[in-house]
C-alpha cells in the first residue's frame, strides 16, 4: 500500500512539473518555402556554372588579342614616331 501512495505522489509531481522545452517543430509552410528557395538557388548555380567557367577564358583571349594588335600596329606606330 505504501508503494501505491509513493507511485501516486510521484505521478502527481510529474504531472505538475514544467514541460521539458525541446526543439520546436518547424511549420510546414516555412519548411516548404525554404525547400523552394534552396531549389531555386541550386538551379541558379547550375545555370551560371558555364558562364563562371568561361570568364577566365574570355579574359585570356582578350589580353592575347590586345597583345597581337599591339604587335601588328607597332611598325606603324614606330614609323609615325620617327617622322615627327
Amino acid at each position: 500500500m505504501d508503494d501505491d501512495r509513493l507511485v501516486a505522489t510521484f505521478m502527481r509531481e510529474l504531472a505538475d512539473a514544467r514541460p521539458v522545452i525541446g526543439p520546436q517543430l518547424v511549420e510546414p509552410g516555412v519548411l516548404w518555402w525554404k525547400a523552394q528557395l534552396l531549389r531555386r538557388w541550386d538551379a541558379e548555380r547550375r545555370a551560371t556554372a558555364p558562364i563562371e567557367v568561361m570568364e577566365p577564358v574570355q579574359i585570356v583571349a582578350g589580353l592575347a588579342t590586345a597583345a597581337l594588335l599591339l604587335l601588328w600596329a607597332l611598325p606603324s606606330l614606330k614609323h609615325l614616331l620617327t617622322l615627327g
